[in-house]
């Protein structure tokens, strides 16, 4: 009888905390390109046992593959809201969606979560017992993970690898949380103005900054998330590389917060190849240890998790951890703290321009495409469309020097060539490219693209099968783009071919950029170190100035980049009246 009275004074007292602190939570979810992972983490929440009301929003970061449809299924189900934004970042689309929220205090998860039905429960129970205006939770991983999927996870939490820093391991107090499984007051959220604009690192940042004005930080232990992670090893180096990266440019912003240990994945490194070096004198104590190391790390993630395939991938995922992070951190010191580099000026990738936090279109207007429920608002698009403009050139003409200029002054710009690689990868194009030219175009589940080439070149038959696969996709993906830009007056697409692939009946305006025959030749040897026959041999492949040129709007010589600015601006002003 003892478990049911003091179970029942517990739910009593925290009914009365509830309704002193009159708690509403927000669960903010940007999306990037991710509709099955919003389908699994908005199923996850739908079988949520608290028994509360919640609101879940969506915030889909200028994707060109929405999960507006996915969304509309758990309308009857959730109280959610979507809203479709620019591409602006995840830190950016986390303050966007805790702007537009209704709650007390914001739940923050990544799309590839999974939620465990007792999460908002625990999360409460936390903040009536020991209150903080913001906490972390640790991630786990679901027996229907794959074996990668485990490895990477063992990786990222265990103890012997990062301290546990993300396992639930770390010291309660003074815990950095991580964005992927974060919760956050309004309070604490509006003093600080929320996520810079670096990624990754922009939830330490934000923890820093919240110690700095007052706050506290703490971690729940038992509210941990399912985090799929990622599940291709080159794409997990990358995003551990920029981890280290990261951290070197927070040490600058914060320095009072530096840890030795920091340094571990780096000296981890050096230690390595000093070992392989002590070989050569025939000293190997310090290789053997490193050795013990890795044994040890196969046997604890293999007992962990009962399989010794998963022992093995953890090895691979534990080797890919250290070098990426070690080598990122090394890199990033070297041009920060040696060379003194401005963070964006070494590294423009781990910033995101900030956008001005406004969606495309109101809700419930009378132009809105779509809408879900009256329990969902979609905010959706203008139906005015913007005026495309191609932007074509020849080889060395510097049409990626004007792409660069509009995008720098906020106009939309398609990279065709750049967006097409980006589709190739996608499951459904790349997964027709390996059933056409076999699967050894595939190479850890990416397009292998030197194989790919030496099939198709030179053979025009198979490049037009590849070309009759990846052009409609393309064509896709652009007017899903033009769409998520309709609240633009304009905007460019930037391509080559635009119009040999006749891309130039799709625009209402063309602009070509030129550039004298010897000026182009030299910037594509320097750029390409190839050889000037090489670069000849090219630009007589392609459409003459001349003819380019007889069939454009407008043409920018690019030969001097003040006066290229110049002429650009004139042109925006001239397109901007038309």
């Amino acid at each position: 009888m003892k478990v049911p009275i003091l179970s029942g004074l517990f739910y009593l007292y925290m009914y009365l905390c509830k309704k002193k602190l009159d708690m509403y939570f927000s669960i903010i979810i940007p999306v990037y390109n991710r509709p099955d992972e919003v389908n699994e983490l908005l199923a996850s929440l739908s079988n949520s046992s608290y028994k509360n009301d919640f609101e879940v929003v969506i915030i889909e970061d200028g994707s060109s593959i929405d999960c507006k449809s996915v969304v509309e299924g758990y309308a009857s189900k959730l109280n959610i809201s979507y809203y479709y934004k620019k591409n602006s970042g995840p830190g950016d689309s986390r303050n966007f969606g805790m702007k537009v929220a209704k709650g007390d205090y914001f739940l923050i998860f990544d799309s590839d979560c999974i939620i465990p039905e007792h999460y908002l429960t625990e999360v409460e129970r936390e903040l009536h017992t020991n209150y903080v205006d913001c906490f972390g939770g640790p991630d786990n991983a679901l027996k229907s993970f794959t074996a990668i999927q485990k490895a990477i996870n063992f990786a990222m939490t265990s103890f012997i690898t990062t301290g546990g820093i993300r396992g639930g391991s770390e010291k309660v107090i003074k815990f950095q949380p991580r964005s992927f499984n974060m919760g956050i007051s309004k309070k604490a959220f509006l003093d600080s103005k929320g996520f810079g604009n670096i990624h990754p690192g922009e939830d330490p940042d934000l923890s820093i900054r919240l110690w700095k004005l007052g706050y506290q930080t703490r971690l729940f232990e038992k509210a941990f998330v399912y985090h799929k992670r990622r599940i291709d090893w080159e794409k997990f180096t990358l995003q551990v590389s920029k981890f280290g990266k990261a951290r070197p440019i927070l040490d600058v912003w914060y320095p009072e917060y530096k840890k030795p240990t920091f340094w571990f994945p780096t000296l981890f490194m050096l230690g390595l190849i000093v070992s392989l070096l002590l070989l050569i004198v025939l000293i190997d104590i310090p290789l053997k240890l490193y050795f013990a190391y890795f044994v040890l790390v196969f046997l604890i993630a293999s007992i962990q998790n009962k399989s010794i395939l998963i022992g093995s991938y953890a090895v691979v995922a534990v080797w890919k951890q250290f070098y990426g992070y070690g080598f990122g951190f090394l890199q990033s010191f070297y041009k920060i703290h040696i060379l003194k580099k401005k963070p964006q000026d070494a590294f423009p990738e781990l910033f995101f321009p900030m956008q001005p936090n406004e969606v495309l279109s109101e809700p419930n207007q009378k132009d809105v495409v779509t809408e879900i429920t009256t329990k969902t608002n979609v905010i959706s698009h203008e139906n005015k469309s913007p005026k495309i403009v191609g932007l074509t050139g020849g080889i060395g003409s510097g049409k990626t020097t004007v792409a660069n200029y509009l995008a720098s002054i906020g106009i939309p710009v398609y990279i065709s060539d750049l967006e097409a690689r980006k589709v190739m990868e996608l499951p459904e194009v790349s997964s027709l490219i390996a059933f056409e030219f076999g699967n050894d175009v595939l190479m850890n589940g990416t397009i292998n693209r030197e194989k790919l080439a030496s099939i198709v070149f030179g053979d025009s038959e198979k490049l037009k099968q590849l070309n009759a696969i990846v052009h409609p996709a393309v064509k896709k993906h652009f007017d899903q783009w033009v769409i998520n830009n309709k609240g633009e007056s304009f905007i460019v697409k930037e391509a080559a071919i635009l119009f040999e692939s006749g891309a130039y009946k799709d625009c209402d305006y063309i602009i070509s950029v030129s550039a004298p025959m010897e000026t182009r030749i030299q910037r594509v040897i320097n750029r390409d170190k190839t050889t000037r026959d090489k670069v000849l041999q090219r630009i007589n492949n392609q459409l003459s100035d001349e003819e380019r040129n007889a069939k454009s709007d407008f043409v920018i010589q690019n030969d001097n980049f003040e006066l290229v600015k110049s002429n650009i601006n004139d042109i925006i002003k001239i397109l901007k009246n038309r």
